[in-house]
């Protein structure tokens, strides 16, 4: 006999957010320079890469500022990763004079232009990154208490380098668990990924997971079996499984087991097999042998 089922499920892990307006408010005064803010590109390219963009989703917007403020996208212009990470990548540093600083004026900036309904804005879950490598040359503590005032927003202040002003940051940032110290440039990317943990909450709050299996035996009197297993799944869809078996009347069993798990860090890999004799007096001997490979 041959039977086949098939069965698929769909869920979503939360831990705070569902659909979520990610904002990123970027330092690009003198004192960063022109190679660290490749830098500062590059992370927030590889933080963007892991999430689950789209206007149903994740939707990204982010500015520049030094003494000036600079629009570059809101969470209306683009909908798929590789749009966003296309315009991080072109965003040239202008090295023309040492800029200053003015946060407080590029949170005013953040809130006029940004929180409102035509910059595609939904209101609920927003999530704001403040990135700056020195102390304000402005006051930011009604700049501050005016975008955390706004229901839904939650502002994560990310301060580069031991010239920032900590007792600053504290103020622009929700709360303590909100304010994230960074040595240097090169390590922002680990920074915004590990920002107490809301940009991982982020990841888990909007993917989706399915999962498909099959399964097919055929019995027949020599009494072996013979079992092939695979599945694959990754974090944003895919889980699928097939089972085939063959049994006769011998008494031996021969199962092969391969699965492959793959998210937005981890990659692993595991295969076992296994065989049973059954001699037909009682007795049943049986060896298995497995390896696992992780990657992350």
């Amino acid at each position: 006999s041959t039977s086949t089922s098939t069965s698929t499920t769909s869920s979503s892990s939360s831990c705070g957010y569902e659909q979520v307006d990610l904002a990123f408010v970027v330092d690009v005064s003198g004192s960063v320079g022109a190679v660290n803010f490749g830098l500062v590109q590059d992370a927030l390219v590889e933080a963007i890469g892991g999430l689950n963009v789209g206007f149903g989703s994740v939707r990204v917007a982010m500015m520049t500022y030094h003494a000036l403020q600079f629009f570059q996208f809101d969470f209306n212009d683009y909908g798929s990763v590789d749009e966003i990470v296309s315009a991080i990548s072109s965003i040239s540093y202008d090295d023309s004079q040492r800029w200053g600083t003015a946060t407080g004026a590029a949170l005013d900036f953040f809130v006029d232009t940004f929180l409102v309904e035509g910059s595609g804005w939904r209101g609920n879950d927003t999530v704001v990154y403040v990135l700056t490598d020195g102390m304000s040359q402005d006051g930011v503590l009604e700049s501050a208490a005016r975008l955390k005032g706004v229901s839904g927003v939650e502002v994560v202040a990310i301060g580069i380098t031991e010239a920032v002003d900590v007792g600053e940051l504290g103020v622009i940032a929700s709360n303590a668990g909100d304010v994230i110290l960074v040595a240097d440039f090169a390590e922002l990317a680990d920074a915004i990924r590990g920002s107490g943990g809301v940009f991982d909450c982020i990841i888990a709050s909007t993917k989706t997971s399915t999962s498909t299996s099959t399964s097919s035996s055929t019995y027949e009197e020599s009494g072996s079996v013979t079992s092939t297993m695979t599945s694959t799944s990754t974090s944003t869809s895919t889980s699928t499984s097939t089972s085939t078996s063959v049994f006769e009347e011998s008494g031996s069993t021969t199962s092969t087991s391969t699965s492959t798990s793959t998210s937005s860090s981890t990659t692993s890999s595991t295969t076992s097999s296994t065989t049973s004799t059954n001699s037909g007096s009682g007795d049943m001997s049986s060896s298995t042998t497995s390896t696992s490979t992780s990657t992350s």
